[in-house]
């Protein structure tokens, strides 16, 4: 499964790319493409803690990097984000995004839209198995 991902380059700009989640088949075999499974999952990820956010349309955060490794799933509303390249994309109900970008610039943060954006932050201490 690919995930929307932000991360910090050499030079301390952010940038977005994909991420693969690798996902298991029922007991824990790789889950091979093009074959139909009812039901599969990722493996298990370490979390340090979890918070979940409430941001009106129109609030802003300028230019700050994630305090640490976060998996930002959103429930309702929508989000704008900006890496410091320029490079936009949006995050709405059900979409998840990895963001590594701890360091350097950071990004910006939109909450857009006519409803307010509730949403998951999950700090993680290790990159995705």
């Amino acid at each position: 499964m690919l995930l929307p991902h932000i991360y910090t380059d050499a030079n301390g700009h952010s940038l977005f790319d994909d991420i693969e989640l690798n996902m298991m088949a029922p007991g824990g075999n790789t889950a091979e493409e093009g074959v139909y499974y009812r039901r599969i999952s990722s493996a298990r990820q370490e979390v340090l803690d979890w918070r979940i956010g409430h941001a009106l349309p129109g609030h802003f955060i300028d230019f700050s990097p994630m305090e640490e490794r976060t998996m930002i799933a959103v429930f309702s509303g929508q989000m704008h984000m900006t890496a410091s390249n320029g490079e936009e994309r949006q995050l709405a109900r059900g979409d998840i995004m990895i963001a590594e970008d701890i360091a350097g610039q950071g990004h910006i943060t939109r909450f857009v839209g006519q409803d307010p954006c509730n949403y998951l932050l999950v700090s993680m201490p290790n990159p995705l198995k």
